[in-house]
């Protein structure tokens, strides 16, 4: 029995020895335990059992060193885009849908892209649905909804930033980030392929925080390997399945009567090369509003998100495409 004891002993002083062996190489080399870092803006944001998380009804209010910026959200999840909250029924729709570019990130409703749209555009209503955080998936599943319940859409605009294909198989590196930055929004949709190379929608996933983690940069890395083995999707598969993803949001479109357009916002001149190519070969309405020497149009403060000189850019690019096609 002493044997036993003084075996089991050896063996978990051994197996710890070598666990903080392991924790201070990793401290070393520049990791650290999974710790919380609040969001200090306004709780925007609420839990969606099918997009993992959508838009608040209401008004809110962004602080930083030299802004106060101001967010109205409609009942439907729309982000305010005009002066006038109730704009005349049976006017023909643009829908906006994408991630923070689309939504518009720290600035005021009146500084979005879809804002700068709608004074173009008096004769109809522009819908922005865009939501911080979406990929493709999302922003398709955002408007499957929004085709459920509102008509008379003529136009459908998805802005694209190569991160969302990411996004798009739930990158494991950008789910940590979102647990660190919020408790509330870490369920997560996804995409991946079956093995026929079809579409599999996958439910909303959790990230993983086991015990400890906020401690251990071990146990932080041994979660974020398990949840590389729950997620069934593959990192050389995002690009296909970004374009099948695009697709079918076309085909929505045009299944309602819609014209749908991709909308290159940011991306590297070789991702926006590949899509060109495979869109307009697939009958896609394609148009780059990227912007030149685009760093002196953001900086740290936003998160270097677009400000409101950028999203005019983009709106005239958008407005360009629209009355010449």
């Amino acid at each position: 029995m002493n044997n036993i004891f003084k075996n089991f002993l050896l063996i978990f002083s051994s197996i710890l020895f070598i666990s903080l062996l392991f924790e201070l190489g990793l401290r070393i080399t520049g990791s650290k335990p999974h710790n919380y870092t609040p969001y200090l803006g306004p709780k925007i944001y609420t839990f969606d059992k099918i997009l993992g998380w959508t838009t608040k009804k209401g008004e809110f209010i962004y602080e930083n060193s030299n802004k106060v910026s101001n967010f109205h959200f409609l009942k439907d999840g729309s982000r305010l885009s005009n002066s006038i909250i109730d704009l005349p029924k049976g006017r023909q729709k643009i829908i906006m849908v994408g991630g923070s570019f689309t939504m518009g990130h720290k600035i005021n409703n009146n500084e979005t892209i879809s804002f700068f749209l709608q004074e173009n555009f008096t004769n109809f209503n522009v819908k922005n649905y865009g939501v911080g955080g979406y990929g493709t998936y999302q922003s398709y599943l955002k408007l499957r909804e929004i085709f459920k319940k509102k008509k008379n859409i003529k136009y459908v605009i998805y802005s694209f930033i190569d991160h969302h294909e990411m996004r798009n198989i739930a990158d494991v590196t950008y789910l940590e980030g979102l647990s660190r930055m919020s408790k509330e929004m870490i369920y997560f949709p996804y995409v991946s392929l079956d093995k026929n190379k079809n579409l599999q929608e996958n439910i909303p996933i959790k990230y993983l925080i086991l015990p400890f983690s906020n401690y251990s940069v071990l146990i932080t890395k041994i979660q974020k390997k398990i949840m590389r083995i729950k997620i069934k999707s593959k990192y050389e598969n995002r690009n296909i399945i970004t374009k099948k993803l695009i697709l079918r949001m076309d085909n929505l479109s045009k299944k309602n009567n819609s014209d749908f357009i991709f909308v290159n916002l940011t991306s590297k001149s070789e991702i926006n090369n590949n899509y060109k190519k495979f869109l307009l070969k697939k009958n896609v309405n394609y148009v780059n509003c990227q912007i030149k020497n685009f760093h002196l149009f953001t900086n740290d403060q936003l998160d270097f998100h677009p400000n409101h000189l950028a999203n005019k850019l983009y709106s005239k690019c958008i407005n360009k495409f629209i009355t010449e096609n």
